[in-house]
């Protein structure tokens, strides 16, 4: 469980209140027991070894060298002054006088466990381009970006969104956004391979792409 943030920059949060930021080395169980008698995972944070069973909290940091606040100002905006496309658990925008129930379907859909369930597949679509593209995200509106995030913390932040999540594919020029609350995704990809993996797994998913000309 702990050698995934082997190498990784963490804050570690103890049982007991202690909180260690840096560079996390992770050691099996076999050096737990030969060294402290303990025969369980660790975590050695700035000299300090801390063993599965104290801790509370491991959160994962940008990298040394991460890309800063103003990294993808200029391409967040370009971007942001065109037109997306919607992705959708719907096919199609859904008219005004449609005699169906939307509202009462869409608030189903809303429930909190059914949107945890269709972030985490949002999230696994977009660790899906991750194997074919660099990608960068942030979770605070741009003030911090995180490249090429550790993919189960990311999927677990995605499924219990509480804001606003951005990703962003710089060498195609192409962005994701995600709302909490909303049961879409909007995207900025212009036409290409990414745009074609997008509508490749999206159709794998169950999801749908429409252009937001369309309305909704």
């Amino acid at each position: 469980m702990l050698s995934r943030f082997d190498g990784r920059r963490v804050r570690v949060t103890t049982e007991d209140g202690l909180v260690l930021v840096g560079r996390a080395e992770a050691l099996p169980p076999g050096y737990g027991l030969a060294e402290f008698g303990v025969e369980e995972e660790s975590l050695l944070v700035r000299g300090v070894h801390v063993f599965l069973s104290q801790i509370a909290k491991i959160d994962t940091l940008p990298q040394a060298g991460a890309p800063d606040a103003e990294s993808f100002e200029g391409l967040v905006g370009s971007l942001l002054d065109e037109p997306c496309l919607i992705l959708d658990t719907l096919p199609e925008r859904v008219p005004k006088d449609a005699p169906g129930q939307y509202f009462a379907a869409d608030r189903y859909f809303r429930a909190p466990e059914r949107l945890a369930a269709l972030y985490r597949r949002f999230a696994e679509l977009m660790l899906r381009l991750n194997c074919y593209s660099s990608m960068a995200v942030t979770f605070d509106g741009g003030e911090s970006w995180e490249a090429e995030p550790e993919p189960e913390g990311f999927a677990a932040r995605v499924e219990r969104l509480g804001g606003f999540m951005r990703a962003v594919f710089p060498e195609e020029g192409a962005m994701l956004e995600l709302d909490s609350g909303d049961t879409w995704m909007s995207v900025w990809c212009p036409e290409g391979a990414l745009l074609g993996r997008i509508r490749k797994l999206a159709a794998a998913s169950g999801f749908f792409i429409w252009d937001e000309k369309e309305g909704r």
